[in-house]
């Protein structure tokens, strides 16, 4: 990737929303430099353990950071030790809820497994980890007021919307209102330490990251830009890697390669392009070939291979393409990748029926949406449409070629139900 022109690829692909002090960061990455010379300054995105993983919103973020490593910048990956207690209040009408040191200490383990996977570490500009808690949580109260709240004032961080909205909605709190400080001075650290210079985040953050930059610019006097990538929302207007009101995690404990190669094979028609730019290193000109010359679903199983492959490994996507190809032709092999619940000898046997066995696959949330989706008939048993709501399963039920009843719910949803 030419130096000069790293920050025009990105928007070329659509991945920059906003830019902080934009032709002095242009000018910079115009300064001459051979090929393979990395350059003499880094760039991170932060990601708060609240949750035990990482989810398709993050991943968007970490391949910012590989674009700009393959650019020739050192990624820094930073973890919210700290900032994680308190929990970012973009988006949010109510405090979340605070896990403990210990639990948010597990979720920075995984992340760091999860986040590695993506970055080259056989280049100068190897990725670096970081945990905030290591300089935030040393400081004393005196010493963070004194060197970064000074430098604040309420009245600016209330016209921030993230503030505004959650002061007006659900009661803002002392503790929240100093996130951006706390952010802010993320920043300066890695700008201090690391010769940092670039702070990637969403469009929902650039009140936040402003505040980092303005912070190194006041008491550095150094140059500090902050970037943001447009919020990734489809074009049926929700945000982007839920499903069901669960976000779609990338580690395989948590969703299944399977049903992260279903996301991606069922997104919306008019999302496909714009998925293809953010989640896949394939060329514009090869993006463009696909999307007119391949019909639809043919592109969307494409971009499912690609993505789960880069998540989970080449194996992993073959399985999940071959199960895919396999359940949606009505085969009947090749099911290996597919969800699956197993239960009991006893289970069966004892007259399990079908709504309950339909709460424990998770393909309905609960007894009475079970019943609703057996009742519109949307579910079908062994290929064949199930209409008595009470049914019992039995063991002769799995007397089959494949020893397993397939549960089928409306045209995309697939799950196995096996017995020990």
């Amino acid at each position: 990737m030419a130096s000069e022109n790293f920050i025009h690829k990105l928007k070329a692909r659509g991945l920059i929303a906003q830019i902080s002090h934009e032709e002095e960061l242009i000018e910079m990455f115009a300064q001459p430099r051979t090929e393979n010379q990395s350059y003499p300054f880094s760039a991170y995105c932060g990601f708060d353990p609240t949750a035990p993983s990482l989810h398709v919103g993050n991943l968007a973020a970490l391949l910012l950071l590989r674009r700009a490593q393959d650019a020739g910048i050192q990624p820094i990956v930073l973890f919210g030790g700290a900032t994680g207690l308190i929990g970012d209040p973009t988006g949010r009408t109510e405090m979340r809820p605070m896990n403990s040191k210990e639990q948010i200490n597990q979720y920075i383990e995984n992340f760091s497994r999860l986040a590695a996977r993506y970055f080259r570490f056989d280049v100068v500009q190897k990725p670096l980890f970081v945990n905030n808690a290591d300089w935030i949580g040393p400081m004393s109260w005196l010493d963070f007021s004194t060197k970064i709240g000074v430098h604040f004032t309420v009245a600016r961080l209330l016209s921030a919307e993230v503030n505004k909205t959650r002061l007006e909605q659900g009661g803002l709190t002392f503790m929240e209102l100093g996130y951006q400080l706390l952010q802010s001075f993320d920043f300066l650290n890695l700008y201090e330490n690391h010769k940092c210079l670039i702070q990637f985040g969403g469009d929902d953050q650039w009140s936040n990251l402003l505040g980092g930059t303005d912070l190194i610019r006041r008491v550095k006097q150094g140059k500090a830009f902050a970037v943001t990538t447009p919020l990734l929302v489809g074009s049926d207007g929700k945000k982007f890697g839920k499903t069901a009101g669960n976000a779609i995690w990338l580690d395989p404990k948590l969703t299944s390669p399977y049903d992260f190669y279903q996301f991606f094979r069922n997104v919306q028609d008019g999302d496909l392009e714009k998925l293809w730019k953010v989640f896949t290193f394939v060329s514009l000109e090869e993006i463009a070939e696909i999307i007119s010359t391949k019909n639809i679903n043919e592109a969307k199983e494409m971009l499912a291979f690609e993505v789960t492959k880069l998540v989970h490994g080449e194996e992993a996507a073959l399985t999940s393409q071959t199960t895919s190809r396999s359940l949606f032709s009505g085969i009947q092999t090749n099911h290996a990748g597919a969800p699956a619940t197993i239960i009991s000898t006893e289970q069966a046997n004892g007259g399990l029926d079908i709504l309950e066995l339909l709460v424990l696959s998770q393909l309905c949330p609960s007894r009475t949406e079970a019943k609703k989706l057996i009742q519109g008939g949307g579910l079908l048993y062994n290929g064949e449409k199930l209409s008595e709501v009470f049914y019992k399963i039995k063991p002769e039920d799995f007397m089959n070629e494949n020893k397993f009843v397939l549960l089928r719910k409306g045209k995309k949803h697939f799950h196995m139900i096996k017995m020990e």
